[in-house]
């Protein structure tokens, strides 16, 4: 016979073939709900009966009369931190919640939310001309939150994964033409960032892969690289840490003129490195700050900037450059697993829905399609 708990203290009873672990709460209005599960085993029941207890105490037992607002408070305060993710997806998931999903959905019960608030919701960031990637991430923030709940038993069906998401125009990612591309290149000779340009362009790298590159996963002998690790923000600081996904983790081969370019770069941050002396952070980075640092995004964006307005380019941002190498592939034949792989890419799903050009019939690997577009810098 089960032992007897105390009052509070849940209990643990055998139902059928099933045990079933119960503790009662006090919901957001005050009344007492109970809330339960079942496990095949009773060690199973034991640990889902601490785990009820645990996530009252986290204030995440959502009972019912609790909304949406607070339910997510409580699930970016206590749950998010738990799966690991990195302090900067936090914030950007946390910022999603404050500016569109709380200020549409905050107010309804949790219990109550029906797939048509959600995409009322999504229609109304819609309409108000937000980018399909801002309009399906809120989908998908909410509906990971959902998905805790649903877990949990606070809600019945996941309303967010339920949710169509509404028609409309997709907003596209602009893309330089391969003209555009070497005028930017053109404007770009000489200047310190060059071989960071160059290295985007037709390698398709994000800002952050960039700014993390080390000079030992640089082979320019056999013209290869690989993508190791990443540069991200964190409060406060700049880090270095893996690449945004594992598929981002690669090694790409070398066309002509970024093989040039790193050359070129290498003997001028040696006379650099010379001239800073002892202030020089040997963190022996691709591109860092005039001191060997990690470098401030925004200086590397300024530095974008004023390149592009000399090439007559204007309203340019660095990680242009990533979807202008994937359409300039596409562009140029080369298939779109290929292209995916070289922007690392999980699917094509990600390589054919945001970059802009339609794939053509194949014509050879990336590194010919860039040598093909702008040659060599020795040619």
């Amino acid at each position: 016979m089960a032992k007897r708990r105390g009052s509070g203290e849940g209990s643990i009873y055998r139902s059928g073939n099933r045990w079933v672990a119960t503790i009662t709460v006090d919901s957001a209005g005050g009344r007492q709900v109970r809330r339960k599960r079942s496990a095949r085993t009773q060690a199973e029941a034991r640990e889902m009966l601490r785990d009820l207890h645990a996530e009252n105490r986290a204030g995440v037992a959502g009972a019912r009369g609790q909304t949406v607002a607070d339910y997510l408070d409580d699930w970016l305060a206590h749950v998010l931190p738990a799966r690991g993710i990195s302090p900067a997806t936090a914030s950007n998931y946390a910022t999603v919640v404050a500016t569109h999903i709380t200020p549409a959905l905050g107010g309804r019960r949790l219990d109550q939310l029906r797939p048509e608030h959600v995409e009322k919701m999504l229609r109304a960031m819609t309409d108000a001309g937000k980018a399909r990637s801002t309009v399906r991430l809120a989908r998908t923030v909410l509906g990971m939150a959902l998905a805790h709940a649903e877990r949990r038993d606070l809600v019945l069906r996941n309303a967010a994964r339920l949710a169509v998401l509404p028609p409309g125009a997709k907003r596209e990612s602009r893309s330089l033409t391969a003209d555009e591309a070497r005028a930017l290149l053109a404007a770009a000779h000489g200047e310190r960032l060059e071989a960071a340009w160059v290295v985007m362009l037709c390698l398709g790298l994000r800002p952050g892969e960039v700014l993390g590159l080390a000079w030992p996963y640089v082979d320019l002998d056999a013209a290869r690289l690989t993508v190791a690790q990443a540069q991200r923000r964190e409060p406060g600081r700049l880090v270095l840490g893996e690449p945004k996904t594992r598929k981002s983790r690669r090694t790409l081969d070398l066309p002509a003129l970024v093989v040039d370019a790193l050359r070129a770069h290498r003997i001028r941050q040696a006379a650099e490195r010379l001239a800073a002396g002892e202030l020089w952070a040997d963190l022996d980075l691709v591109f860092p700050s005039e001191r060997g640092t990690l470098m401030d995004p925004r200086n590397f964006r300024r530095q974008f900037d004023r390149v592009a307005k000399a090439a007559g380019l204007d309203d340019l941002h660095p990680h242009l450059l990533r979807h202008s190498a994937v359409s300039l592939l596409s562009a140029a034949g080369v298939p779109l697993e290929q292209v995916a792989d070289v922007a690392g890419h999980a699917t094509t799903a990600m390589t054919e829905g945001v970059y802009r050009h339609a794939v053509a019939p194949s014509v050879g690997a990336h590194v010919a399609a860039m040598d093909a577009l702008f040659g060599s810098t020795s040619a």
